[in-house]
C-alpha cells in the first residue's frame, strides 16, 4: 500500500465491503483511513460462515450419537 508512487490510493477488500485509503495530508505526511463501505456484503459473509459452522456442529453431534449407538450395540453382544 505504502510502496506505490501515487499519493492518493484506495484499496477495497472483502468484495468491496471494507476499504483502506491513504492520502497526502501535507508535504511528506501521509494519512490513512479505513472503514466499511458496504455492510451488506459483510453480513452475507458472516451469515454464510455461521451456517457452515452450524452445519458442522450438527454433523459432529450426529456422528457422535451414531458412534455412541455403535459402542452400545457392541457392548451388548
Amino acid at each position: 500500500m505504502f510502496s506505490t508512487d501515487e499519493d492518493n490510493i484506495r484499496k477495497e477488500g472483502l468484495f468491496g465491503s471494507v476499504f483502506f485509503e491513504t492520502r497526502e495530508v501535507r508535504e511528506g505526511v501521509i494519512g490513512s483511513s479505513m472503514g466499511v463501505d458496504n455492510p451488506v456484503a459483510l453480513l452475507v459473509i458472516f451469515a454464510v460462515l455461521f451456517l457452515l459452522v452450524t452445519v458442522a456442529q450438527v454433523a459432529f453431534h450426529g456422528l457422535k450419537q451414531y458412534r455412541a449407538e455403535l459402542i452400545r450395540e457392541r457392548s451388548h453382544s
